[in-house]
């Protein structure tokens, strides 16, 4: 079998994308790596099936250059169904994160889901996700539940990286850790507004990670200024430094806008590396047992801080009672990935799709 896997551009490396396309090479079929050039003039025919991350995202850069993309990927769109190559749709999100253009990203969604063949979901809430998007339409026969693979191993120790040292000024303290490409919808602001407040107590905040636009990047600057409990690098982290940081992390926090948001790449690399998080009950961390993580609700823009600051606060009471607590639900964590999110679990399930479209 012939698999072409969509990347978004040759440097936007997802580790979720690679290591997808590691695991079909390792089941025989035959991958290529295609491009936005490759869907506007390439030969799709040649090719069995078409596998589609994060391809309804339009957003980012001036306000021009959605409408622009969308109109490329529609036209793209149109090539695919004109070569009959059938199309795997993954969905991550319950809609794309910081739309500038609800229409055009609800258009293209639905063309998405319609023209799937099957649509590959992390969880079991894309069912109703989709019926409250597009109420006229039925997408549940298409839909295969497929957790994504675990972390484990993908990024290696190095034990000379800086970040030791950056955390060793913190020793005694809790370190509270924020990873990941910084968005509007990931509410970094409520994690620099909880550090100010809570700047009398051993807790240390470490934020690694490149904000979308320069000034997004100056407005968090401005608001980390002062704060000692705080080391932020607002750049790209590389790929040697992120088991560093997951090393002197005790907890992860992830405050996510769960009117899009419904599954975390950062939250399966934190429980990958044996570490538990903070986080609001979108759909990927209501799989994990509550016991394990700072799970919490909320219902309002506003609400959203309060919320978050109550389990972090949980999690610190925890934290002095004894450290070794966080750690012991992190390691219970990694074994929940060990098991259920493993290559062998996750291979079976793509099989019987291959097999079926084969």
């Amino acid at each position: 079998m012939k698999l072409l896997v969509f990347h978004i551009n040759p440097n936007d490396r997802s580790a979720h994308i690679l290591k997808n396309e590691e695991m079909f090479r390792g089941m025989g079929i035959d991958v290529t790596d295609v491009y936005d050039h490759d869907l506007l003039r390439g030969d799709l025919k040649k090719s069995d099936a078409l596998y589609l991350n994060w391809f309804e995202n339009i957003d980012g850069g001036p306000a021009y250059m959605p409408v622009l993309r969308f109109i490329r990927r529609k036209i793209q769109l149109s090539r695919i169904r004109r070569s009959k190559i059938r199309v795997l749709f993954c969905k991550h999100n319950r809609f794309p994160h910081n739309v500038r253009y609800p229409a055009l990203s609800r258009n293209l969604y639905l063309q998405l889901c319609r023209m799937a063949g099957v649509i590959i979901a992390f969880n079991n809430d894309a069912d109703p996700d989709l019926k409250s998007l597009f109420p006229a339409y039925d997408f549940s026969e298409k839909i295969r539940v497929i957790p994504p693979l675990n972390y484990i191993g993908v990024y290696p120790p190095d034990p000379d990286s800086e970040i030791y040292r950056i955390a060793e000024k913190y020793r005694g303290s809790m370190i509270v850790c924020f990873i990941g490409k910084i968005s509007s919808y990931k509410n970094v602001e409520l994690i620099l507004r909880a550090a100010g407040e809570l700047k009398n107590k051993n807790m240390a905040f470490l934020i690694f990670g490149k904000p979308v636009t320069e000034e997004y990047r100056l407005r968090l600057e401005k608001m980390a200024e002062g704060l000692d409990n705080v080391t932020a690098f607002f750049d790209m982290v590389p790929d040697e430094e992120m088991q560093p940081l997951l090393d002197v992390s005790d907890i992860l926090i992830m405050p996510y806008d769960k009117r899009s948001a419904s599954n975390s790449g950062t939250g399966r690399l934190a429980f990958s590396y044996g570490r538990t998080v903070i986080s609001p009950d979108i759909s990927s961390m209501n799989l994990i047992p509550e016991e394990l993580i700072y799970k919490y609700h909320y219902d309002s823009s506003s609400e959203h801080y309060e919320k978050m600051l109550e389990q972090l606060l949980r999690a610190y009471n925890d934290w002095q009672t004894g450290p070794g607590m966080l750690r012991s639900k992190g390691e219970q964590l990694l074994e929940l990935m060990k098991r259920d999110y493993s290559q062998e679990v996750i291979e079976k399930k793509y099989m019987d799709i291959f097999d079926a479209l084969i």
